[in-house]
């Protein structure tokens, strides 16, 4: 129960590549147990028998928060040493890289380092477990009287690095703090993006694109119907994706099907009008005919009545 207790106050795991970070809070959780002696070495083990079983105990237990917290191919390294100050002494020799390699692959993965689909909370995080390695290197080996100048440099440098990586919607907000005198400090440029992050969050409607991924060009800020790198996995050519593909064999049918049905529509459609039109002519013919045969009739009655008269006459 007890070291399940103290593990749940420790959960950072030593990969390999994260020494600065793990080693910082790893002593800073030992020493909160009273127990960072066992492995500076400032706690040796004492003559006394009954002494010197307690403080096994004791050294016991950091050698268990060491296995328990790096990488299960790195504990098969630490087998061969028998104390935590063993243990420790062997992960800061090999893990602890302050030569010029471990530098230069930092200073590229700073250079590399943007916000993309990140939110600022995580951006920064990351941003700044980078530069605390990174700088851990660098002033290893600077003079305590010049030490003071490189990190007034270094702290304009990462201010105005973690400016230029944000996302284009923040670009507002940058040249406001870009364009202050005196230059604010890092941590004050992170609390006014905080604040306008929260705020634009708040008067946002809809979904947060910028979380949304695009399957077509897996790029993240869209859906697939407005990307502008839209691929067809059917045909492999670019300008439409597949459910727009004119060449599926699917997308031909339907096609096909929905001309079909618009014809049928409008020979129906025609169909129906004719006949109606066609009866409403023919009875206007007809009308027409009977108002003439009836006049006729009518004048032809008249004319043989008036030669009849005449004649008998």
């Amino acid at each position: 129960m007890t070291t399940s207790h103290h593990f749940e106050n420790f959960n950072v795991r030593f990969t390999g590549k994260n020494y600065s970070s793990w080693e910082f809070q790893f002593q800073l959780f030992v020493t909160g147990k009273d127990l960072w002696g066992q492995v500076d070495g400032s706690d040796s083990p004492p003559t006394d028998s009954r002494e010197l079983l307690q403080w096994k105990v004791k050294d016991a237990q950091v050698m268990t928060w060491i296995l328990g917290y790096v990488d299960p191919l790195i504990v098969l390294n630490l087998r061969p040493y028998k104390t935590a100050k063993a243990m420790w002494d062997y992960l800061k020799k090999v893990y602890n890289q302050d030569n010029t390699a471990r530098r230069f692959q930092l200073e590229n993965d700073i250079a590399n380092y943007s916000q993309g689909s990140l939110s600022i909370q995580e951006y920064f995080s990351g941003f700044q477990n980078l530069w605390a390695e990174f700088t851990d290197i660098v002033y290893a080996k600077v003079p305590a009287e010049s030490l003071s100048i490189i990190q007034d440099i270094h702290e304009q440098s990462k201010r105005d690095q973690f400016l230029m990586k944000l996302r284009y919607e923040f670009e507002a907000v940058r040249s406001n703090l870009m364009s202050r005198e005196p230059s604010p400090s890092l941590d004050i440029c992170f609390e006014n993006i905080v604040t306008v992050a929260f705020a634009a969050q708040g008067t946002r409607k809809g979904r947060d694109m910028s979380k949304i991924k695009c399957y077509s060009c897996k790029e993240y800020g869209h859906i697939a119907t407005h990307c502008k790198k839209k691929y067809c996995n059917y045909c492999k050519q670019q300008g439409h994706i597949i459910k727009e593909c004119p060449t599926r064999p699917q997308n031909r049918k339907a096609n096909t099907d929905s001309s079909s049905h618009l014809a049928a529509s409008a020979v129906s459609d025609s169909a129906v009008s004719t006949p109606a039109a066609a009866e409403s002519m023919v009875t206007q013919d007809m009308v027409r005919q009977m108002i003439v045969s009836a006049l006729s009739a009518l004048g032809l009655q008249g004319s043989s009545d008036g030669d009849g008269s005449r004649e008998g006459a």
